[in-house]
């Protein structure tokens, strides 16, 4: 076969007999291309030369990955410029990870002196938004659970923020699926209810810290 190929890459003319061209393979006869073709080369390509066959994965269309849900929850803080108040991934080494539901982590916190706001964003365009809500539900009250039997020197609070971008039912969704894992469920979409979630964060946050120091940019 690449020895017909070999042969075929560089005649020397088109018209040459079969036979020319190796003893293992006999061209066919003359055939036009037909005179609405505009691009000879990718008519060629598509009906006449070998084509790689598609596979499941190949006919699969794959949705372009967009940022983590916890990504767009830190942009959030940032463009309301309460980021440095906010850590990433609460993942205590004290917490015991002993059964299936284990907490493992929650996305965002603000360690204050007197109160541990653990917050996870709930982003309203997501496909997969029943399962994050899900997987929200979950995590909350598994931390839940195990606050109850670790000494624990400061008062969790455990608060969804709704992004609807536009995907009002998301608010709903939200208060469905996590009426009893979340202690608030906060649209921040709407001032009325932002306003007072950034100002917990920075009253949180700031209480932890010596008086008169505020958390670098």
């Amino acid at each position: 076969m690449h020895a017909i190929l070999d042969a075929l890459a560089s005649p020397s003319r088109f018209d040459m007999p079969s036979g020319e061209v190796s003893p293992l393979a006999r061209l066919g006869g003359e055939l036009s291309i037909p005179a609405e073709v505009t691009n000879p080369r990718a008519w060629l390509e598509k009906y006449l030369l070998p084509q790689k066959p598609l596979n499941d994965q190949d006919a699969k269309e794959i949705a372009p990955r967009g940022p983590h849900r916890d990504t767009i929850g830190q942009r959030f803080f940032e463009q309301w410029q309460v980021a440095q108040f906010v850590q990433r991934r609460y993942a205590p080494s004290f917490v015991p990870r002993t059964h299936p539901k284990a907490a493992a982590k929650v996305s965002q916190f603000v360690d204050g002196r007197q109160e541990l706001l653990l917050m996870e964003p709930v982003v309203g365009t997501r496909v997969h938004l029943e399962d994050d809500l899900q997987a929200i539900s979950q995590e909350f009250l598994a931390f839940r659970e195990l606050f109850r039997t670790a000494n624990m020197n400061k008062q969790p609070v455990f608060i969804a923020y709704v992004m609807t971008r536009g995907h009002m039912a998301a608010v709903g969704a939200a208060h469905q699926v996590l009426s009893k894992a979340a202690d608030q469920i906060i649209n921040v979409d709407d001032p009325t209810q932002r306003e007072p979630f950034l100002k917990r964060i920075v009253d949180v946050g700031s209480s932890a810290m010596p008086q008169g120091r505020l958390p670098l940019q």
